[in-house]
């Protein structure tokens, strides 16, 4: 019964919390527009009370100051600036300017710039003069009294509710996963959240990801309620564009603010052919954007082999080169026909500066995008044998140099650790591993010795896959 009793606990999932709202008491949004030879000056301020008396008189914490100049016609030059500013009286300000047509945008942010309210007057912490005042719950407010370009200020201030207000993001759950279908190439996201109370539910704002390349089509054609659906189609040109995403729900009530955000992840369907170029398999064509494309660092031309090409008709071959089709081309065959669901592939562990390695047996198996970069990795010294030993020779030439038909020269093979009358140093007179193949084939094995499994997994966003097994 003990045992039982412990199951069972282990079965009651963990409660959904969700996030409260910070909810200042009291809060304020000042804006003031003004014209001044046919140019538009908007000011936005917002502030809260943080303490220092009852009501709304004390200190107030000014959160943002955002400058927005209109002019009358034309494109301005593009501007992208970020700044620290001293405005005096110990105050910084952290400015970032765009523009964008006839539109310069300032937004600043401080951490210790204050409004003292007093008595229904209103001036910066730290001065002297009075730039402001209340009427009711109006407050207004002028930096320079004596600017005729700087507008007034006027905003109503907002109380926070006495009540809780708490969200809570219902669906996506954290880390869901989401691929394209392999028919109409379309993700559908559902969003859902709950509120406390419930009458808050349809202001729920969501931000959710965008993806180069991709239609994105909302229901309703709003990002605001408690229930969403985001509508994605057609895959992305670029495998960077899959892989974890951020779905942000935010509720603001008055001066409140809570937010919850998920970490969700988009996939593609691996086998299907619904990329943006149609004519390869979606994981040969994004895992060949990928540093798992690029053996030891170095790019060579990748092509799609296929099971009707050349030795890919094998079924023990999963790649190959060949250099008297293509200059510097290595040919990927068709791993999903010839590896199975997970692309599985054995492979003897060979690598002669570790001896146990040629005297043991070790075979090893590899993976879905691991077992990609393994055979571009086999591959690439074939391709490097190639063309550091043969390229530009005549076949009586190649014969002279390597009499044992290995693949290595016989005059390096001594240095390298090969017998240069062998046509496979290792484990030559092994019924099964006698089809290493020679000593150049040892070598490609060797390089595949030291990839450590799960190299590449943050580029695998195909399903099945690393990510997605």
């Amino acid at each position: 019964m003990k045992y039982f009793l412990i199951f069972l606990l282990l079965l009651i999932p963990a409660a959904v919390s969700g996030a409260t709202a910070q909810c200042p008491r009291y809060s304020v949004s000042l804006e003031g527009t003004n014209s001044f030879f046919g140019v538009t000056y908007t000011e936005i301020l917002k502030a809260h009370k943080v303490g220092g008396g009852s009501g709304y008189n004390g200190r107030w914490k000014v959160i943002s100051f955002e400058q927005i100049n209109a002019y009358p016609s034309g494109n301005l030059p593009v501007l992208a600036t970020d700044d620290i500013h001293n405005i005096g009286m110990g105050v910084q300000l952290h400015s970032k300017c765009t523009s964008q047509g006839n539109v310069v945008r300032c937004l600043s942010t401080s951490e210790n710039m204050f409004l003292e309210v007093q008595n229904n007057k209103v001036r910066m912490e730290g001065t002297s003069p009075w730039h402001g005042s209340l009427s009711g719950s109006t407050m207004t407010w002028k930096f320079d009294l004596e600017n005729p370009v700087e507008p007034a200020l006027s905003g109503v201030i907002a109380e926070a509710p006495r009540e809780p207000v708490e969200l809570t993001i219902t669906n996506p759950q954290s880390k869901a996963r989401y691929v394209f279908s392999p028919l109409d190439g379309k993700l559908i996201l559902k969003l859902e959240a709950k509120t406390r109370p419930e009458s808050y539910a349809e202001s729920v704002e969501w931000v959710v990801p965008e993806m180069e390349g991709v239609e994105r089509s909302i229901t309703g054609g709003s990002l605001t309620g408690s229930k969403i659906e985001v509508v994605y189609k057609n895959l992305p040109a670029n495998n960077s564009e899959f892989g974890k995403k951020k779905v942000t729900a935010t509720l603001k009530v008055g001066a409140c603010t809570a937010t919850e955000t998920r970490e969700i992840q988009f996939f593609y369907p691996r086998d299907s052919k619904n990329n943006p170029g149609g004519m390869e398999y979606n994981w040969f064509y994004y895992w060949k954007q990928t540093p798992a494309a690029k053996p030891f660092g170095q790019k060579v031309n990748i092509e799609f082999g296929g099971t009707q090409f050349d030795v890919c008709k094998d079924f023990h071959v999963p790649a190959m080169f060949k250099p008297a089709y293509m200059y510097k081309t290595i040919h990927v065959c068709d791993l999903s026909q010839k590896l199975g669901l997970n692309f599985a592939t054995t492979f003897p562990q060979l690598k002669r500066s570790v001896p146990a390695t040629v005297t043991v047996k070790s075979p090893r198996t590899t993976k879905h995008i691991d077992t990609f970069a393994v055979i571009m990795r086999h591959e690439y010294i074939h391709f490097n044998a190639y063309h550091t030993w043969r390229e530009g020779k005549t076949l009586e030439q190649m014969n002279a140099a390597d009499v044992d038909q290995d693949g290595i020269p016989d005059s390096l093979e001594p240095g390298m650790e090969f017998d240069e009358t062998k046509f496979q140093t290792y484990w030559g007179n092994d019924p099964e591993w006698k089809k290493i193949g020679g000593d150049e084939e040892f070598l490609a094995y060797e390089a595949m010795y030291d990839y450590v499994d799960g190299t590449y997994d943050a580029y695998d966003w195909g399903k099945p896959g690393k990510n997605w097994p």
